[in-house]
């Protein structure tokens, strides 16, 4: 549920909005001309400023600012203040929003996101840098449009990730049997969780902390950054190994296909050679923070297990199989696997 907060700040971003399209002429096909026009952007982050998200969208602001001279300009608004993963979604389709990123919750629009949802397929930065490289990453972006007509601009990534808990260092997949591990909201994930024998529970990105302190959830699947960031080395005492990565997903940066449509040649030029840029920016970043973030979680005694990844993968093959097969991705799939190492 929207709380007061977000409703009043939505409607007030859709009445901008909306000023906005009629001052600039702003139905399908009115973007023939090549002339930039005046327009503020509004892109949202579900993750604090400490997030490489949130520099990534800084550098977006400053390249796209300086290439319209400032015709273009763009409020960043982070940590959830305008609603959580699924409402930015919407709120992106609706028109109060323009920019964000899609994580799990996409797939709810965007079925074929749940490809990119499911653990251990993506082996780390590098591999996920080489997919985003490929054929891949334009063959997912062109279902992301059809599925749930949102426009990609390119892809920020979200670091590597592994398994943290309170009590239980997992190398083994029966060491997660029965474990209240937190999970976004995506069925792909959820699915995979479940084969593992492990009980994923759904919980915004922001409640994390909250959830284990209370032991609501006894662990979570963070990126090392957030692990760092949010301090959940206070409460976990484990962490699987770095070297073979739970999730190293792509994120799409997204904004509704209907806006892009409006924008003529030089304004989609402009926004998307400014997010190529904040992009790469981006996917760096997160790769040098990881470092200093993994040596930050282990020096503050998180005692980190290498696991069994062969066991891990011959219970979660079939369940990569049987999703993308579902979503028709068996040639996508494939593409993902040969590019790992």
């Amino acid at each position: 549920m929207r709380t007061r907060k977000h409703g009043i700040a939505t409607a007030m971003l859709a009445a901008t909005a909306l000023v906005l399209t009629a001052c600039q002429g702003g139905a399908p096909g009115g973007g023939n001309s090549e002339e930039i026009r005046e327009r503020k952007l509004v892109f949202a982050l579900i993750t604090p400023e400490s997030f490489p998200y949130f520099d990534g969208a800084e550098k977006f602001k400053q390249v796209v600012e300086e290439k319209t001279d400032g015709k273009i300009t763009v409020d960043v608004f982070a940590g959830g203040q305008l609603g959580q993963e699924r409402d930015i979604n919407e709120s992106i389709l609706d028109g109060s929003i323009h920019v964000g990123v899609g994580a799990g919750a996409l797939a709810t629009l965007a079925p074929v996101m749940n490809l990119l949802e499911l653990p251990f397929l993506i082996q780390d930065q590098a591999h996920m840098q080489r997919i985003v490289d490929s054929p891949a990453a334009d063959q997912l972006a062109e279902r992301i449009r059809n599925e749930g007509k949102f426009h990609v601009l390119d892809w920020f990534s979200t670091g590597d990730s592994s398994i943290q808990t309170v009590d239980v260092p997992i190398s083994e997949p029966s060491d997660l049997n029965g474990l209240k591990l937190r999970s976004i909201e995506n069925p792909a994930l959820t699915d995979a969780l479940r084969a593992l024998g492990a009980n994923p529970t759904p919980m915004p990105y922001g409640e994390v902390y909250t959830g284990i302190q209370t032991g609501v959830i006894e662990g979570a699947t963070l990126d090392w950054g957030s692990v760092n960031s949010l301090k959940l080395f206070e409460l976990i005492k484990h962490a699987t190994a770095p070297e073979a990565a739970f999730l190293a997903e792509p994120r799409p940066v997204i904004v509704s296909a209907d806006f892009w449509d409006t924008l003529n040649q030089a304004e989609q030029e402009a926004i998307s050679e400014a997010m190529t840029e904040a992009a790469t920016y981006e996917r760096q970043f997160f790769v040098d923070l990881q470092e200093d973030a993994i040596a930050a979680v282990k020096g503050a005694g998180v005692q980190v297990s290498e696991i069994n990844e062969q066991a891990f993968l011959e219970i979660l093959e079939p369940v990569w199989n049987k999703w993308a097969a579902d979503l028709d991705a068996e040639e996508m799939l494939n593409t993902i696997r040969d590019l790992r190492e």
